[in-house]
């Protein structure tokens, strides 16, 4: 009996061995496969910072760059309105000295002569020209540089001076007004003056 008590023991010892190899082998497993899902999970919790990082950084540039634009976009709004602002001031000026001009015996030969530029530029039948209401006293002494079948009449929309002839049936016009220069030397001094915004 004492050797089947023995053998008992000895078996006894043998699983108990053998469980605690398996427990070991598994506890080993277990923590293996552990590490390997926090390794996992690290990577993932990483790359997702990696990737939300990436984002705050694009949309903070990105919101940089917008507020650089706003600010870009209200200057040169400014710039525009005080470029607006010289030019009228500029040309309120010179459309002042223009109509201190037409009241000098100086503008009625200056008259005479862009009335002379236009006749000889247009037809002579059917063309009217037309001088500001201002300039109608001058009219009379216009009327002998009219060509034949030709007339002078005044227009509301001439305001500075001059003459505008125009020939509906040869579908011509000479404009020599003193407001249409003034409109021309102001495109020209939006072109050349350096006033632009870049």
């Amino acid at each position: 009996m004492a050797n089947s008590e023995e053998k008992v023991s000895k078996f006894v010892q043998a699983i108990t061995a053998y469980a605690e190899e398996q427990r070991e082998r598994i506890h080993q497993e277990t923590e293996e496969f552990k590490s390997q899902r926090l390794l996992k999970a690290e990577q993932e919790a990483l790359t997702d910072a990696y990737r939300l990082i990436q984002k705050e950084n694009l949309s903070i540039r990105g919101e940089g760059i917008r507020e650089i634009s706003r600010r870009d976009l209200a200057a040169r709004k400014e710039l525009l309105t005080r470029r607006r602002q010289i030019m009228d001031e500029v040309f309120a000026r010179a459309e002042e000295q223009i109509l201190a001009f037409v009241s000098t015996p100086a503008y009625t030969a200056l008259l005479q002569s862009l009335f002379q530029e236009a006749a000889a530029a247009l037809p002579e039948q059917g063309t009217v020209f037309s001088v500001s209401k201002r300039d109608e006293s001058l009219i009379p002494e216009l009327s002998p540089l009219c060509p034949t079948g030709s007339r002078i009449e005044t227009a509301e929309d001439i305001r500075l001076g001059g003459v505008r002839g125009e020939n509906r049936q040869a579908g011509l016009i000479a404009d020599n007004t003193l407001d249409s220069r003034l409109i021309a030397e102001r495109d020209e001094f939006v072109r050349s003056s350096g006033l632009t915004v870049g």
